[in-house]
């Protein structure tokens, strides 16, 4: 119960000494313990000292910063100048060193999209050049297709003509006759087609002229001759 009751009188008295401010009155046991209505000295009294206290602390921590002196505001201007400059040196370099490492950067930035520009050309050319083939290829498989049944109705067409001529030769075969037997000689020559030799009439004259003029020939010969 004693907690209790000391947070409660902790709280009257804090409301007690802002009462007192308001009007003036300087901050004493007696007049919180006026200000409450009625307390003990003995729980009063460090209540109202450790107000005090956190009182004045809150003062001197709100309590305004004087100027500075103008030795201490030079020495610290000077230093201030020269940590400045150790720090722009510092990043001027950082700056640099990013800088060229950005132009590096855009170097190879260039560099690669050259090479996809390259190779999006060379891209293109193929796409363009495996169409060109694929029409051709469909092209010549069209092409292919007609010969192909051209071939076949030439092929038709010559098996048929075989057809044809063996149907031919056996016909021709069946009505062709009998081969002469060549094991048979005849015993007369067929003298019809001997027109060297000379024919004689009845009178045993040649009717051939040419052989009678020869014999003419030769006897003039004989003449000369005797």
């Amino acid at each position: 119960m004693a907690p209790k009751t000391n947070a409660a009188l902790e709280k009257k008295a804090k409301a007690a000494v802002i009462e007192l401010d308001k009007l003036g009155k300087p901050i004493t046991n007696a007049n919180v313990r006026e200000q409450i209505g009625g307390c003990s000295f003995r729980d009063l009294s460090p209540i109202l000292k450790a107000i005090v206290a956190e009182r004045e602390a809150r003062a001197k921590a709100e309590s305004p910063v004087p100027e500075m002196p103008d030795d201490v505001a030079e020495l610290s201007t000077a230093l201030w100048e020269a940590a400045f400059r150790a720090a722009d040196e510092a990043a001027a370099a950082s700056r640099r060193a990013h800088a060229e490492e950005v132009a590096d950067l855009r170097k190879q930035l260039d560099a690669w999209e050259t090479d996809v520009g390259t190779v999006e050309d060379e891209l293109e050319s193929m796409t363009k050049r495996a169409e060109e083939a694929e029409t051709a290829k469909t092209e010549l498989e069209g092409e292919i297709a007609d010969l192909r049944v051209v071939i076949a109705g030439l092929e038709g067409r010559l098996l048929g003509r075989q057809d044809v001529e063996v149907a031919e030769a056996e016909r021709d075969k069946k009505a062709a006759p009998d081969p002469e037997d060549v094991r048979q000689m005849p015993l007369f020559d067929d003298l019809s087609g001997d027109e060297d030799l000379p024919h004689f009439d009845n009178d045993g004259e040649a009717e051939d002229g040419g052989l009678g003029r020869d014999h003419e020939d030769d006897g003039g010969l004989d003449d000369e001759a005797a």
